[in-house]
């Protein structure tokens, strides 16, 4: 079961701290009203004259969102409807504030809306187990004036109609988005009555009632039984791409042709993420001891990837840039040094055996409930090696006292001699990962500035039990960390798409009441299973080796007192 995931998208990212004169991007495929097989638009109640209404705005179309939003701007959060897609994202977009503007056609007015638009899929459902019949979907809503969005289900090919969800304007206001929390996933029985006889299924999507307004956007629609997934539509097929049109004009957007850079840079607030620049307890000495006048490079930072490499200038940057925009986890000591803020006279610098770029950033996760011994965790990373920087992944089960390695690249360690691996067992280990042999020798080496990453697919932490390669411990918290230590004027460490996956267990570590907590009235169910009072209990089996002992007291303190 997944835990947690975090790909760093929609984040509130602010522009660049020094002004790069980057632009923005389209590239000529940016709509289409070719919807895949089973799609259905009805413009038949639209009230407009549609003759001069530019064909992408004239009721629902597919859009990439990149190139809308480089047509629209963000306004009030266009860039929600990448719905977390590392890379371009293609949704269905029905835009009346678009459609109204540039000279095109007049929608009326919050007194008399023109704009009614309903796009829809019939879906066959035969030998499906509909009273299980699940339907799931990403959505962006903003309301204004009049306009109202609407989803409805149907089980009779469209003479009667469900209301899964209603937007109305007149009475929401401001945004309404699975970006944002809001409810994306219907269920039989619980929001809709199914048609258990039923052989087909008929889901649309309304934005209706609207003059000069804003949009609805839906994308990731699926349906599915206790069986498994019966349909879903993402619209990222290649077909799909190469249907793609420019838009007729541009109005006052932005027209170069690859431009990333619009403002929205780079982010230090990162929801459930804490950035330290001062030291650990286990690395003191490890600080930030000099400042960028540029904050996207003040030690960790979600950055957008493409703004990062034209700010750059490329230097091997480009591996989490495809298929497009995509925000990272980015730390960055060759950007940082570039620039510094200048030490004042008497100003301590950097000590004397330190390297003055260090930092760390950590998410601490929940865990009460599932069991350490089937976690899973996986991520994307990059580095590029270079003199001593060292890029470090680590993960705690005691709240930070002990931490356990799983990624160390120390460009250190990764020297050559006399054209040989100093250190060839770790230059092996690292091997795989080796993306960029600038020096074109066979071998992973700083000497060569060589780039390493993920290219093959998400690096994968498989825990066990005491006796596994990789053991965790029982307890009701994990922590990540990852740190880019030891780094002057040196490369960078990247790290995107977080995943932690655990199974489930039906109790609380170290909670003998079952009150769903750790308090000192677990003391005495712990110190009977300690001392052979009462048989084992796997709740307070800290070390997951099968037995009760003291071993096992530093887990249930940790529990205890944090």
């Amino acid at each position: 079961m997944e835990v947690a995931f975090d790909d760093f998208e929609g984040l509130n990212m602010v522009p660049f701290t020094l002004d790069y004169s980057s632009p923005y991007f389209l590239d000529g495929t940016d709509w289409t009203k070719d919807f895949p097989s089973g799609w259905g638009l009805d413009n038949s109640n639209n009230g407009y004259d549609n003759s001069t209404m530019p064909g992408e705005f004239d009721g629902w179309s597919l859009m990439d969102v990149g190139s809308w939003i480089g047509h629209a701007g963000e306004q009030a959060g266009r860039d929600r409807c990448f719905f977390g897609n590392s890379g371009r994202n293609v949704a269905l977009v029905a835009d009346p504030d678009e459609a109204d503007d540039g000279g095109n056609t007049d929608l009326g007015s919050p007194d008399n809306p023109l704009y009614n638009s309903y796009i829809s899929r019939t879906y066959d459902v035969t030998g499906k187990h509909l009273a299980s019949l699940m339907v799931s979907f990403d959505y962006d809503f903003v309301c204004e004036d009049t306009q109202t969005g609407v989803v409805d289900i149907s089980f009779d090919a469209g003479s009667t109609w469900q209301n899964l969800l209603t937007i109305d304007s007149t009475v929401d206001s401001g945004a309404f988005s699975t970006e944002l929390g809001n409810q994306g996933t219907f269920i039989a029985g619980v929001d809709f009555t199914a048609d258990l006889t039923a052989t087909e299924v008929v889901l649309r999507f309304g934005c209706i009632r609207a003059s000069n307004d804003w949009w609805f956007c839906v994308d990731n629609i699926g349906i599915a039984d206790q069986d498994g997934v019966i349909a879903l539509d993402d619209f990222e097929d290649p077909a799909l791409a190469a249907a793609m049109l420019p838009f007729d004009a541009a109005n006052d957007g932005p027209t170069e042709p690859f431009d990333p850079s619009d403002g929205t840079d780079y982010s230090d607030t990162i929801p459930n993420w804490t950035v330290s620049n001062d030291g650990t307890p286990d690395f003191p000495t490890k600080k930030m001891y000099r400042t960028s006048q540029e904050g996207a490079f003040q030690g960790w930072n979600a950055v957008d990837s493409l703004s990062w490499f034209e700010q750059q200038g490329d230097q091997q940057r480009g591996f989490f840039n495809f298929p497009a925009r995509n925000t990272i986890l980015l730390c960055d000591g060759d950007a940082h040094q570039d620039d510094l803020v200048a030490l004042e006279e008497g100003e301590p610098g950097t000590p004397e055996g330190e390297s003055q770029f260090n930092s760390f950033i950590e998410r601490t996760y929940d865990m009460s409930g599932y069991d350490n011994t089937t976690l899973e965790i996986e991520f994307l990373w990059e580095t590029r090696l270079f003199a001593s920087q060292r890029a470090l992944a680590q993960v705690s089960f005691d709240y930070g006292q002990t931490w356990t390695t799983i990624l160390d690249v120390d460009s250190d360690r990764l020297n050559l001699s006399e054209g040989a691996p100093e250190d060839p067992t770790y230059e092996f280990t690292l091997f795989p990962y080796l993306f960029n042999d600038n020096n074109s020798n066979g071998y992973v080496d700083s000497d060569g500035e060589d780039v390493v990453n993920t290219f093959a697919g998400p690096d994968q932490y498989l825990f066990g039990d005491a006796l596994s390669s990789l053991p965790a411990a029982k307890s009701n918290v994990l922590t990540l960390r990852f740190g880019c230590i030891d780094t002057g004027n040196d490369w960078w460490f990247a790290v995107d798409d977080v995943r932690i996956k655990a199974e489930t267990q039906g109790y609380v570590m170290g909670d003998s009441t079952g009150d769903g907590k750790v308090d000192f009235a677990d003391i005495d169910g712990f110190s009977n299973a300690l001392f052979g009072a009462a048989g084992y209990d796997p709740r307070f089996d800290f070390k997951a080796d099968g037995v009760i002992n003291f071993d096992d007291i530093d887990g249930f303190a940790a529990e205890l007192f944090n």
